[in-house]
């Protein structure tokens, strides 16, 4: 099949790429997974490079082939792509363009519930529509915690979405975390409200 989406992450899994973005024809949620489980299904660089020859960049609206969806009991955005087949860019779109397709703030919570992780057997009690790995959400407030780590600093973020206050979650973005590269150990507010997405 052939989908064409507008791409909201490419963010850090296992040293390859979690791929994610809304379909242009619904505004649906697709998370791009390959057939490869020692690689834990993530997205190697070669298949990000599109036919213009350049890498796949958030915003980047893009034309590809698919197999079939991969649903598991909670994901189930994923569709696993169709190896060595060149994506083929289409433009590039704008956060308007995105906020038309998929308003952010759907849920009344980032995942059921303010905790970090949600145990398996929770997923038993909801309806297939009711089950959801990615958001879009514009928060109330959200801080960056640099922490020192044995071998290399932790980026986490802390969002308060709803006026309820969230745990830390590990920040996968490689720009993000380029752009907190030399912030030293310590609580960083973003100032500037803006969109995020959670998976």
């Amino acid at each position: 099949m052939t989908k064409e989406i507008i791409l909201l992450a490419t963010s850090k899994k296992y040293g390859k790429y979690c791929v994610a973005g809304i379909d242009t024809a619904n505004g649906k949620w697709l998370r791009l997974v390959t057939n490869d489980s020692d690689a834990h299904y993530a997205i190697d660089t070669k298949e990000l490079i599109l036919d213009d020859g350049a890498m796949a960049q958030k915003l980047d609206i893009v034309q590809m082939e698919l197999i079939d969806k991969a649903i598991t009991y909670f994901q189930t955005e994923n569709y696993i792509i169709r190896s060595k087949t060149t994506w083929r860019k289409k433009g590039i779109a704008s956060i308007d363009d995105v906020i038309k397709l998929h308003p952010p703030n759907q849920t009344e919570y980032i995942f059921y519930d303010t905790n970090r992780r949600i145990p398996r057997d929770f997923y038993s009690t909801l309806c297939f529509n009711q089950v959801h790995s990615l958001l879009l959400i514009q928060t109330d407030k959200a801080v960056v915690q640099i922490i020192d780590g044995e071998l290399q600093k932790r980026i986490q973020i802390q969002l308060t979405y709803k006026h309820r206050q969230y745990e830390p979650l590990p920040v996968t973005d490689f720009e993000f975390i380029d752009l907190c590269k030399n912030l030293q150990a310590g609580s960083y507010p973003m100032h500037k409200k803006g969109l995020c997405y959670v998976a």
